[in-house]
């Protein structure tokens, strides 16, 4: 089943990452847009980063239903709110094309690289 916007649109072009948040939205990580919709699969937001190759792979959420967005491209993370605001980016020096990333409860990010065999720990 393909889910579609409100303008017959397909919601995604190529999904590759998925997590639920506290909220329960559900927010994938697709082709230069994180999109984000509500439990129903009705479109909250897209998140389209803030250059203009952004590139979202590993996403995830923390306790606070801010969304973890790793932008494999610009070696960067972002992190935005539940309804999509831009916050900040995790900063972390040496950090390249980060590509799967996860959060425990202590909010210790992991995240892994797209081209080492290491796993960083970004204490939040």
């Amino acid at each position: 089943m393909e889910i579609e916007s409100d303008k017959n649109q397909p919601l995604y072009i190529c999904p590759t990452y998925i997590a639920e948040n506290g909220n329960g939205d559900i927010c994938v990580s697709d082709v230069r847009a994180v999109v984000v919709t509500d439990a129903g699969g009705m479109l909250r937001f897209r998140y389209q980063g803030n250059s203009r190759d952004f590139d979202p792979y590993g996403i995830c959420c923390d306790s606070s239903c801010n969304i973890i967005v790793a932008d494999m491209k610009n070696d960067k993370i972002h992190v935005i709110d539940k309804d999509g605001t831009f916050l900040h980016h995790v900063t972390y020096d040496g950090i390249k094309m980060p590509r799967a990333i996860c959060i425990d409860e202590n909010n210790n990010l992991y995240v892994g690289e797209w081209h080492t065999d290491t796993v960083k720990v970004i204490a939040r």
